[in-house]
């Protein structure tokens, strides 16, 4: 076929409705999916390139299930922090969500689910970001919305009133008391998935502490991912490959060498301590005491 998919479809998705206007039958568009050229994405639309991964391929479909709507559905939800680049930490992207302007009631078919109208909606293609975090929290779990949020603040993108005032939005849906709960906390100094969780955790622990804390040594200014406060612990979320090379490696250990000589103890925790709030307890109590021994 020597039709250039690409010139007929829009941001890399092609409707069917589209490809028959330029001569392709259903027939056509099964014989492209079979050869890998194209990849369904909603009934009626595909995607003209491979997806990278997960997220690129919700991003996708949320793209079809806007054009499906024809500007009678805003994008929403976890969908929403797909397209503006934000985390979606358990949410279930296999579901694309878009929000009625008009409907009073929420329908649901194989991948797509489109909620009830929610007041104040912008004209444009997708709900204000604050109103996408608490949608987020309320069909995934109150930490999906507390680690968009952290994300969110983080850039700049929304602020803690605007957050409060997204809450509101919802008052009397199930869970909102929960994402209301852990929205209070959102703090813009938190710069990735695994710090959102791992304050979480010290928060539920009774731990006070305080983010992104700078601290002076004979070596210079160092920062760390939290700081307990009232002590000499600093705790770090080792969650992503930090140092590429023997040179990075030489530097952290300087860093650390420096520290301690100031009376600061280091701990550092992954993703699989996450898992284990009392194993973080424990660390960090001995941390604490040794500080306190060597000080």
């Amino acid at each position: 076929m020597d039709l250039d998919l690409d010139s007929i479809a829009r941001d890399d998705v092609l409707a069917a409705a589209d490809a028959r206007r330029w001569g392709v039958s259903g027939d056509g568009l099964a014989r492209l999916v079979a050869a890998g050229s194209l990849v369904p994405l909603l009934r009626g639309y595909y995607s003209t390139r491979i997806p990278r991964d997960e997220r690129d391929l919700h991003a996708l479909r949320t793209l079809a299930a806007f054009r499906r709507l024809g500007g009678r559905a805003v994008v929403s939800h976890h969908s929403c922090l797909v397209l503006q680049g934000l985390p979606t930490y358990a949410a279930g992207l296999e579901v694309v969500h878009l929000t009625h302007r008009t409907r009073l009631s929420d329908k649901s078919s194989r991948g797509l689910h489109v909620s009830r109208a929610v007041g104040g909606l912008p004209d444009g293609d997708r709900v204000p970001t604050a109103i996408a975090i608490v949608q987020a929290g309320l069909v995934g779990s109150p930490l999906t919305a507390l680690v968009a949020a952290d994300a969110a603040l983080h850039r700049t993108m929304v602020t803690s009133d605007e957050l409060s005032t997204a809450v509101v939005a919802f008052d009397g849906r199930p869970g909102v008391a929960q994402v209301r709960a852990v929205l209070a906390h959102a703090d813009g100094r938190i710069e990735s998935v695994g710090e959102s969780l791992l304050a979480h955790a010290l928060r539920l622990l009774g731990i006070a502490f305080t983010p992104q804390a700078r601290v002076s040594t004979d070596s210079g200014i160092f920062r760390a991912d939290f700081a307990v406060d009232g002590t000499r612990v600093l705790v770090e979320f080792d969650g992503e490959v930090k140092y590429d090379g023997s040179r990075a490696l030489f530097d952290e250990k300087r860093r650390e060498d420096a520290l301690r000589r100031e009376g600061w103890v280091v701990v550092r925790f992954v993703w699989a301590d996450l898992r284990h709030p009392d194993r973080i307890a424990r660390r960090i109590n001995e941390a604490v005491a040794l500080s306190r021994r060597a000080g």
